[in-house]
């Protein structure tokens, strides 16, 4: 006799392939969606959170997406404490050229190769599904902006820490509508 798996043993399997596979039309569908959009400037008020605090804000949207389908899962975070210590300093401070220098700091907070002073470039990363550590792009007239995901507002929108941000390295929200890819530090 060969074992077999038992009806509702098989049922919540497939339940559960099918809740996975939503979850990520859900995602392509939020990431084309921000593709789609017109880009536009918008005055945004940043402000420095801490890690306590994001790690209490971690409920709704991506929270439930993160227990349910990221459990346990982070992309980087030595790389987000890494690039936390420069928030606030010039590119000259961080030790990078200091015109479009945001892909430039991620590079020397995270050593990847691959990538270069386009903050586009790190779309030829791996994709992974939204998590602190994740390096997002972000659209802009002219070009984009790159940065590493810190934290999470109860709403989804990431807490993104980038250089270039005023001219400084610096950790402030943005809309999750504006994220073009979530890839891999590495």
């Amino acid at each position: 006799m060969s074992p077999q798996i038992s009806q509702p043993k098989q049922e919540n399997e497939v339940k559960r392939a099918i809740s996975a596979l939503l979850c990520a039309a859900a995602l392509v569908v939020t990431v084309s969606t921000a593709e789609a959009r017109p880009h536009h400037r918008h005055h945004h008020r940043h402000q420095r959170h801490h890690v306590a605090a994001v790690q209490q804000e971690e409920q709704g949207f991506f929270s439930s997406f993160s227990n349910g389908f990221q459990h346990g899962m982070s992309a980087g975070t030595g790389f987000v404490e890494r690039a936390r210590q420069f928030v606030g300093e010039t590119a000259h401070q961080v030790g990078v050229r200091s015109t479009l220098w945001c892909s430039a700091f991620l590079r020397k907070v995270t050593g990847a190769s691959g990538v270069d002073d386009r903050a586009l470039s790190w779309e030829n990363h791996r994709r992974i599904a939204p998590q602190v550590g994740a390096i997002v792009t972000m659209g802009r007239r002219g070009g984009g902006h790159v940065g590493i995901v810190s934290g999470f507002k109860p709403n989804g929108d990431p807490i993104v820490i980038s250089g270039n941000h005023g001219g400084r390295v610096r950790e402030a929200v943005y809309s999750r509508h504006r994220i073009r890819t979530w890839v891999s530090p590495t």
